[in-house]
């Protein structure tokens, strides 16, 4: 069995161009500049605005690999193309890796919504995008949720029934946009306890993935094991975005694009 990969196709990627060389990606603070007024009169110069700017430094520093022996007297006496599903394996396995690794990041939102173990409701999906349209994010976001959360949206009328929508969601067991944002469905989410999973409402900008080096194999032949030493490996870093909070003339930082959701 393997789960599908969901998070890392809706966080930002679009820095991974910008380090093809070295570690550390140093990511500036743009804020946002303030409207002066200009009095008539030639005395009455132009003041120019100075902001102190910084960078949130990203290292790339999380090397990931998974590696397996192909022995000789299997490949010989085997029906099926065990290289294959070996190198299928060893892919899902790192791209496991990543999908954990970017949902560990949701629990430090700090706008939250949901209790642990409990279900969730169309008031607390309603305040988890207030959040984000407070912030001023109202597109390109998406739910990131559990399964047990998704058997939730499918018992809210108002967002499955027929008498609501055109379509009814339960009858294609397929979640519907939820208050404009696509919905999915992860396995792969944080679980604090048994029975509690922390999902997300996550606009893209808000978590960044630089994948240095994608999914690489290699083969060596290893005769003291009679086998071919197959090994994937990757190297990559995970954060939560650091962005300027709407408010010109200074370098106040926030995660408003971001949601945790708390629930079963």
């Amino acid at each position: 069995m393997q789960f599908a990969e969901i998070i890392s196709k809706l966080v930002n990627t679009k820095f991974e161009s910008d380090l093809s060389v070295g570690r550390i990606l140093h990511i500036p603070h743009r804020s946002n500049l303030t409207t002066q007024t200009k009095t008539e009169g030639v005395a009455n110069t132009i003041v120019f605005e100075a902001i102190t700017q910084t960078n949130q430094d990203i290292t790339v520093s999380t090397y990931q690999y998974s590696a397996v022996l192909l022995n000789a007297v299997v490949q010989a006496q085997s029906a099926y193309n065990d290289r294959q599903a070996l190198a299928n394996a060893m892919g899902y396995s790192l791209m496991r890796g990543i999908e954990v690794n970017l949902s560990a990041l949701f629990a430090s939102f700090s706008q939250i919504v949901g209790t642990l173990g409990a279900s969730i409701d169309l008031a607390l999906l309603l305040r988890a995008w207030q959040y984000l349209a407070d912030g001023g994010f109202a597109s390109d976001a998406s739910w990131i949720l559990s399964p047990a959360m998704a058997s939730d949206i499918f018992s809210t009328d108002k967002l499955t029934s027929k008498d609501f929508v055109t379509t009814p969601a339960i009858e294609r067991a397929q979640l519907p946009s939820i208050l404009s944002f696509p919905a999915y469905v992860s396995n792969l989410l944080t679980s604090p306890a048994t029975g509690q999973r922390e999902a997300a409402l996550l606009h893209r900008t808000a978590v960044i993935l630089i994948r240095q080096v994608e999914p690489t194999p290699k083969t060596a032949y290893l005769m003291r094991y009679n086998a071919d030493g197959l090994l994937m490996f990757d190297l990559y870093a995970s954060a939560e975005a650091e962005q300027p909070a709407e408010a010109p003339g200074s370098e106040s930082l926030s995660d408003t694009g971001a949601v945790l959701i708390r629930g079963a």
